[in-house]
């Protein structure tokens, strides 16, 4: 596999294709695709619309709120606001898998 492995660093944004494998997980940056340890990244949840990029955004990456992705070091002054996005994200599926769960017994 180290032939395959995608070099990264922090403040990287990854792209994951694919999360099968609990512990590696293949993904892209630009242009190179190749495997990645699972456990040295972090899921980026701000999935909010009109998020504009910035410098301090995310350094060596890009922004795109309507893809799949993952980030490394992402900044502090973000936090309350992923906190936020997080905490709206699971109150939202909550809301769904009730509903769910309604048509079921119905």
């Amino acid at each position: 596999m180290a032939n395959r492995e995608l070099a990264f660093k922090a403040g990287d944004v990854i792209k994951v294709l694919d999360a099968s494998n609990k512990d590696w997980w293949w993904g892209q940056i630009d242009d190179e695709e190749g495997w990645f340890p699972a456990s040295f990244v972090r899921l980026w949840v701000n999935q909010e619309d009109g998020v504009e990029e910035g410098p301090s955004d995310v350094q060596n990456g890009h922004l795109d709120p309507n893809s799949d992705c993952l980030c490394l070091g992402r900044p502090l002054q973000n936090r309350d606001q992923m906190r936020a996005n997080v905490i709206n994200e699971i109150m939202s599926t909550e809301r769904h898998y009730i509903k769910h769960l309604k048509d079921i017994c119905e």
